[in-house]
């Protein structure tokens, strides 16, 4: 990741700073005095589970009236299931944007802004309806004036100080937090710089235009895949401009032979895996949002706003976990958690741990399409918790971008063996599923 990324802020100050913190304490103080006594009552009459349950709805609540830099933080750190509460990580992970788009003004302004900035942007028309819209940017069909279709992606207006005014305040309220007795022992600033610079790294147009072509290279010996091209002479700090692909359809799918769907979904396993083991970049967003079949067979992936970086230690280890993991190797798989750990309690039994991912590993062993990625991956999580081992953010991020994409393929191809993904061999697909 780029060295620019790893600062928070260059300390946000000012009165715009101050009058943030006024409103979050007041919103943080009025969500306790609404919520704190239902718990207290809940904990005496009905239990502890249907206080924690109470307290999580209110926390992710609590977040949506924050605002977009709250809600990004939350969906984040949901994929931290080895550090927080599972419960609480549910409840995060539902968590959306809900932000209404840019007005057309707004649009307007955005889009002269990027052509005061690129000259050669010459844009003949533009619709006014968005067809993304995010808390960070829009993105809009527009036409050149030399007849390309683009997408043009708009960054919203003064949206890097507000996230980073927000980023700024949370990075305060968890060195707070980590002086509690039950928060020591925590990876927390571990965590929080790793989700500050995820969504940091959303705002740097130039370096999701550097992630794009690094994911475009990684996936150009795949014809399957399809990244669409960026036209980096057109784009700049606040506006990225790519070729429009037409026809982008979630109910494709319903619609191609199972042998297809197999091929494409085989393919996607290859892409991830040379992503993430030969390049050493993983696009952390692969939701069904973001990958799409086309009706010629192909697979196109979009948004390179949350990719990361593997450092060259992370990926080698990552790499041998999965190669482990397809033989059965669960003594090693153990060993290699150990390795990446970021945090290991003082009373953590090492050997323990590794028995019980050993033995884990055994019980998860089978057929491919019974192999579950989201299910052993979040039992290895609660192993962990339950141990006392935190993983690094580095390790855990990537491995939490697997179990996304996980779901998003098996909607395409519910045969599909998930182990394969360390493997990069996605050859004999054709082969699983019988031709329709």
């Amino acid at each position: 990741m780029p060295a620019e990324t790893h600062v928070v802020d260059a300390e946000v100050s000012g009165p715009s700073r101050m009058l943030r913190l006024v409103v979050i304490v007041a919103t943080v103080g009025w969500e306790v005095v609404r919520t704190g006594p239902s718990v207290g009552v809940l904990r005496l009459t009905r239990g502890r589970p249907a206080a924690r349950a109470r307290l999580y709805r209110a926390v992710v609540r609590l977040l949506q009236h924050l605002g977009p830099t709250f809600v990004k933080v939350g969906q984040i750190a949901s994929t931290r299931r080895d550090t927080m509460p599972p419960e609480l990580c549910d409840r995060m992970a539902q968590l959306h944007d809900r932000v209404t788009p840019m007005t057309w003004p707004q649009a307007r302004a955005a889009l002269d802004r990027a052509v005061a900035a690129r000259p050669e942007l010459a844009v003949a028309e533009i619709d006014e309806t968005p067809v993304g819209s995010g808390s960070i940017a829009c993105v809009h069909r527009a036409r050149l004036a030399d007849g390309r279709i683009v997408a043009l992606k708009l960054k919203r207006p003064d949206v890097d100080r507000r996230i980073r005014t927000d980023l700024s305040l949370i990075r305060g309220f968890v060195r707070l937090g980590e002086r509690l007795p039950s928060m020591r022992g925590m990876p927390m600033a571990d965590l929080v710089g790793y989700v500050s610079r995820a969504v940091l790294g959303q705002l740097d147009f130039a370096r999701e235009a550097t992630n794009l072509e690094l994911l475009r290279s990684s996936v150009a010996e795949l014809p399957e895949i399809r990244v669409p091209v960026l036209y980096p002479d057109l784009s700049g700090p606040d506006c990225l401009v790519f070729e429009f692909v037409e026809g982008l359809d979630p109910a494709t799918p319903a619609g191609l032979s199972a042998a297809a769907r197999a091929r494409l979904g085989a393919a996607v396993l290859a892409a991830a895996h040379r992503m993430m083991f030969v390049r050493g970049v993983v696009h952390c967003d692969l939701h069904p949002g973001n990958i799409y079949l086309t009706r010629d067979e192909r697979v196109v992936i979009l948004d390179a706003g949350y990719c990361v970086r593997l450092p060259d230690r992370v990926r080698d280890l990552m790499g041998e976990f999965f190669a482990r993991l397809a033989v059965g190797d669960g003594r090693r798989c153990g060993e290699i958690v150990l390795e990446s750990a970021v945090v290991v309690a003082p009373h953590t039994d090492r050997e323990a741990f590794v028995a019980d991912l050993a033995a884990l590993v055994v019980r998860s062993a089978g057929p491919g399409k019974d192999f579950v990625m989201s299910t052993f991956g979040n039992e290895v999580f609660a192993l962990q918790q339950r141990h006392g081992i935190f993983a690094a953010s580095d390790f855990a991020f990537p491995l939490m971008s697997l179990l996304v994409l996980e779901g998003t393929v098996r909607g395409m191809w519910p045969e599909m063996d998930f182990q394969r993904v360390g493997q990069g061999s996605p050859e004999s697909a054709d082969a699983e599923v019988a031709p329709s």
